[in-house]
């Protein structure tokens, strides 16, 4: 398979970023088939080299990543699978305020 250019990189809404036998980002994918959400797969030496997804990101996020998983939800960068988890933690808090107003 062709490597992904940084210009194609941009173009996913739903992203994670995997290397293979990477316990976290089997991890953050089941977190997110839990959800339904539906996301792309890049995994990195298959389809994109590490220096290409630091830059990605770098330009995504403006900060420097060396590990995976790296994950992108509706076009914003999430961060790792701790992240994920700390996202979609402060979502349901969120959720379970609702209309709550002081």
């Amino acid at each position: 398979m062709s490597r992904m250019t940084i210009e194609e990189l941009h173009q996913f809404q739903n992203l994670v970023i995997t290397q293979p036998n990477c316990p976290y980002c089997v991890r953050a994918k089941a977190i997110l088939d839990d959800r339904g959400t539906d996301y792309t797969t890049l995994v990195l030496g298959q389809h994109l080299e590490k220096t290409e997804m630091v830059t990605f990101i770098e330009q995504v996020a403006n900060t420097t990543v060396r590990t995976v998983p790296q994950i992108i939800l509706d076009g914003k960068y999430i961060g790792g699978h701790d992240d994920l988890v700390a996202f979609l933690e402060r979502q349901v808090e969120a959720d379970a305020l609702g209309d709550f107003e002081l």
